[in-house]
């Protein structure tokens, strides 16, 4: 039956400009707030400013794990899927922990005290922080955006059992009852950066979105879709807080299915730009923002800016093309090797069976 619903939306998969807008403006929404409080700026109006990038970041969890369920739905093959995970993530945020330590950025700042550098603690805090462990032990991110990861490659271990429920169970409401009860079992957990309970409710709607996307036609024009986001990010910083995050990602998640595609290639276009470099912007805009804003404080705001908006533009650039594609393409063939001998070890296991 799941074959059947989400076929098409797989086949058109690389047809989604909207998934691209949703991640560009995810991702500014996080420089943004972070170019705030670097100038010293918490609050805009009524709204406090550093909550803007909490719910991108939420927003990322969420289409984080609805593209994954697609991935999984193309190649349902558990080691396949942790092996280019791994090259996906982790070359970039060692190479961007390396660089913090090797040179003592202050990119390990709080929205109190941005301009911060935080020593890993000797070689094994540092090899914690390269393996993306430091929620376990409670220890400070030396890459302040950094505290998000250690809760997506935890997420990473629930995505292929998750998957392979919702083949058996493709509808919201086995979803919605898991995602009820861990919130139920969550709501006096304190919401802090340290606590996966917590962000099992923001990755939760994304697996729930995937069912909607299969089940759903969608319905409202795409140009509408803006005008949403913007509703949800001011609603949210009206209300902000981490547990609420939960109800938010269920909104955004459930409404995305219901969005036609938008047509318009002056927002498209640089959005598919900003989408495909969107985790380099997050990994690398912390150093962009030390270089304008603090190595440059002296200088003029004008001067300040462009400061930071250029290594904003080099940085990600370099990242991709240096690592992040390199290593994601190693990883997609270390990921078809691994399965290839699985392949052959399962049809060794299968004649001696027959032999026997």
């Amino acid at each position: 039956m799941m074959q059947e619903v989400t076929a098409p939306i797989i086949e058109k998969m690389r047809d989604l400009p909207n998934l691209d807008f949703v991640r560009s403006i995810a991702v500014i929404s996080v420089v943004a707030e972070h170019t705030l409080l670097a100038l010293g700026i918490q609050q805009v109006g009524p709204f406090p400013v550093a909550y803007a990038g909490v719910l991108g970041v939420f927003v990322f969890f969420v289409l984080t794990a609805l593209v994954l369920m697609w991935s999984l739905e193309r190649k349902p093959h558990t080691l396949d899927f942790y092996i280019r995970r791994w090259f996906r993530i982790y070359p970039l945020a060692i190479a961007a922990i390396l660089a913090a330590v090797v040179s003592h950025a202050p990119v390990a700042g709080t929205p109190t005290q941005f301009f911060l550098y935080t020593h890993p603690g000797g070689i094994t805090g540092l090899l914690v922080q390269m393996a993306l462990l430091q929620n376990v032990i409670h220890a400070p991110s030396v890459l302040s955006v950094l505290w998000t990861l250690p809760y997506e490659v935890q997420m990473y271990l629930l995505l292929p059992p998750l998957y392979f429920f919702v083949r058996r169970n493709f509808s919201l409401w086995p979803l919605l009852l898991i995602w009820g009860l861990v919130l139920l079992q969550c709501r006096y957990v304190p919401a802090d950066q340290n606590n996966f309970a917590v962000a099992i409710g923001y990755f939760l709607p994304g697996i729930m979105s995937y069912v909607a996307f299969g089940r759903w036609k969608p319905r409202a024009p795409g140009w509408l879709l803006p005008f949403f986001l913007l509703t949800i990010w001011l609603l949210f910083l009206y209300h902000c807080n981490f547990h609420k995050g939960w109800y938010f990602c269920l909104v955004i998640a459930l409404a995305l299915p219901l969005f036609k595609q938008m047509k318009s290639e002056i927002v498209l276009a640089p959005s598919r730009i900003i989408a495909r470099y969107s985790y380099g912007i997050y990994i690398t805009h912390p150093f962009a923002i030390v270089i304008g804003l603090y190595l440059l404080r002296g200088c003029s705001l004008p001067v300040r800016l462009l400061g930071e908006v250029v290594p904003l533009v080099v940085l990600p650039f370099i990242a991709y093309h240096v690592i992040e594609h390199p290593m994601m393409r190693l990883g997609s063939r270390l990921a078809a090797r691994a399965e290839k001998r699985y392949e052959q070890r399962e049809k060794d296991r299968s004649r001696e069976v027959l032999n026997f």
